[in-house]
């Protein structure tokens, strides 16, 4: 559940002193007995699956010591007795799953291992990213949780991101430090992508160079976002690029005061996308200009997405849907909806193309021709969320991208205050991320409070993520953890995935009509009202088994308790209460603006003696 503790899973407005608890699970609060009532078929359909109680399969009672078939995770049973009695019953069944997992783990097996020990890329650059922005390390209801809270405001905090550089969690994070907290905030940015890290520390530097000037954070949210800039803007980019690509790592590091370090193996590489930025026309009108809009028009032209902007713009309000169909029209990301001239087009939005392979060395940018390299589904309403856009950028706004403007200058503004005080200090990672423990210990970095690994699971497995990441944790930190996502197991795992039209899928879209008054189009919003709980269950199992490069497939199905005590860590179970810095499963329906697909699903991993 992705509500804030201490909220109400409806509204999310703050609970009062007596709260109103979903009568089945206890773990559900509301404001009233109207807001639980009217949350009955959301919260019930999935949540409350979860957190309830179980029923025995052969007795029929219901009780808060049952325990599941460690075989299947899909029956529980009051005793061994319960257990032989339903065993007819449920044989079937239970060994259908089971042969289930050992297919997928071969699957998995094969997957993890290629895409492992592979350098070959078929994707863009995520300029945008391509998930909800994240605090890191929500310490407020973490380390800020216990007794020990005075000597946690005063501590520094390390933070990696691994695999993932994109500049959003990091901000984020640094603008969600509590006000009383006065340690230093250490993030490292690992990525292998140039491109994107050429980008983050293009806008580090940015925040400092022209820290001094009072439109510094709108700009650079324009420049983050806005195919076209303006001719300020535009200088901006210019100046900073001419005084980059001269500097080595040690005067970049002087410059930002501390900010940025980055090894000068690396900066090689940021400094020839910085290069490449430098040699484009970009206003626009030129015979010779990059002109972006042409090149954008392309990418939107398939059948296939125009149909998905369609489902997007149809779940919006009717004066939200004319306004951001329009931002597809012109791409801008500008403080106001005037229709101020922007006479450059932002070269920052240029780099690799998709499908692009370079089996040797992807990290060669001068190798690659520079285009715009924005996927249609990367929009910015779709990495911030907009219920916590609306909740801190109150009044109202011309149109959702001015909104969404305030709130990213707003955040950026906390960052450089940050920054200026010399609490914000990023460290600059090209590396593989399989390869990165090796630096890590090379450059005799402490060990860290979070580890985020965005969705490598998706590519490489959790075996090898976990035994990679796990000398890492700080394990004097109670609240240490990894963090690892998942996003594409849905189409891993038959059954996972709702299909279109059929029974399954009307009684979903039912009770998607039945909680929100409407149903748009697409699987997005019915997969809410779907508890595919069991086949996650089965893809965890099914991928531990299959093990990694380098790591042998495990002979004998794993149990899921085993799956949650894997390589020594412990596994928070999400069955069983909530996630402490990102949410299982986030809601969709709850936010419009924001594109999500339901499907995502994030496990937090801790070290056992650290089980705060």
């Amino acid at each position: 559940m992705d509500v804030q503790p201490g909220h109400c899973w409806r509204c999310e407005r703050v609970l009062p002193q007596h709260s109103v608890p979903c009568e089945f699970c206890k773990i559900a609060k509301y404001c009233s007995t109207p807001c639980r009532d009217r949350d009955k078929v959301r919260h019930g359909s999935v949540e409350c699956q979860l957190y309830r109680h179980k029923t025995c399969a052969s007795c029929g009672r219901t009780a808060p010591n049952i325990s599941e078939c460690a075989s299947c995770n899909s029956a529980w049973y009051c005793n061994k007795k319960c257990q032989r009695s339903d065993w007819p019953a449920h044989k079937e069944n239970c060994n259908k799953i089971k042969s289930l997992i050992i297919k997928l783990s071969i699957k998995l097996a094969a997957r993890n291992s290629k895409l492992a020990s592979s350098t070959r890329v078929d994707d863009s650059s995520h300029y945008f990213g391509n998930t909800l922005a994240k605090d890191f390390l929500k310490i407020a209801s973490n380390e800020l949780f216990d007794e020990t809270a005075a000597v946690q405001l005063a501590r520094d905090f390390h933070v990696l991101s691994a695999g993932c550089g994109d500049l959003r969690n990091t901000v984020m994070t640094a603008a969600s430090l509590p006000d009383e907290h006065r340690g230093k905030l250490h993030i490292t940015l690992n990525d292998y992508d140039p491109f994107v890290m050429a980008r983050n520390v293009l806008f580090l530097f940015m925040l400092v160079r022209f820290a001094d000037t009072d439109y510094i954070a709108s700009s650079l949210t324009t420049i983050w976002y806005s195919l076209h800039i303006s001719k300020r803007e535009y200088d901006l980019v210019k100046k900073s690029l001419d005084e980059l690509t001269q500097m080595s790592a040690q005067q970049l590091h002087d410059a930002t005061k501390g900010l940025v370090s980055v090894l000068d193996e690396d900066l090689r590489y940021l400094c020839q996308v910085w290069e490449r930025w430098q040699t484009l026309e970009c206003q626009k009108g030129k015979r010779t200009s990059i002109n972006l809009r042409k090149q954008r028009e392309k990418v939107f032209k398939p059948d296939k997405v125009r149909e998905g902007v369609s489902l997007y713009l149809a779940g919006l309000s009717p004066e939200d849907q004319k306004t951001n169909k329009e931002w597809y029209d012109h791409a801008l990301f500008v403080p106001t909806n005037t229709q101020e001239t922007l006479p450059y087009d932002n070269p920052t939005l240029t780099g690799r193309s998709a499908h692009f392979e370079y089996v040797c060395d992807i990290t060669a940018p001068e190798d690659c021709e520079f285009v715009y390299c924005i996927k249609e589904s990367s929009i910015p309403f779709a990495v911030w969320d907009c219920l916590k856009v609306r909740e801190l950028t109150p009044g109202s706004h011309s149109s959702p991208m001015v909104m969404y403007h305030k709130y990213v200058t707003n955040l950026l503004q906390k960052v450089k205050s940050l920054i200026l005080q010399g609490r914000l200090l990023i460290h600059v990672s090209l590396a593989n991320c399989l390869d990165f423990p090796n630096h890590h210990q090379t450059w005799s970095m402490p060990n860290y409070d979070r580890i985020f690994t965005s969705n490598l699971a998706d590519y490489v497995g959790f075996a090898k993520l976990l035994q990679t990441f796990k000398p890492l944790l700080n394990a004097n930190n109670s609240y240490s953890a990894i963090v690892t996502e998942s996003m594409n197991w849905i189409v891993t795992v038959p059954g996972a995935n709702i299909t279109p039209f059929c029974p399954l899928f009307e009684r979903c879209k039912d009770l998607c009509i039945q909680d929100t008054g409407t149903y748009t189009n697409g699987l997005n919003p019915v997969r809410e009202y779907y508890d595919n709980t069991i086949f996650f269950l089965m893809y965890l199992r099914g991928d531990i088994m299959g093990g990694g490069l380098g790591i042998p497939s495990l002979k004998e199905v794993p149990s899921f308790e085993s799956v949650k005590k894997y390589h020594g860590l412990q596994m928070r179970d999400f069955r069983k209460g909530l996630n402490k810095l990102v949410p299982f499963q986030y809601r969709v329906n709850a936010r419009d603006l924001t594109m999500m697909n339901g499907s995502d699903r994030a496990v937090e991993w801790y070290l056992p003696q650290s089980d705060a």
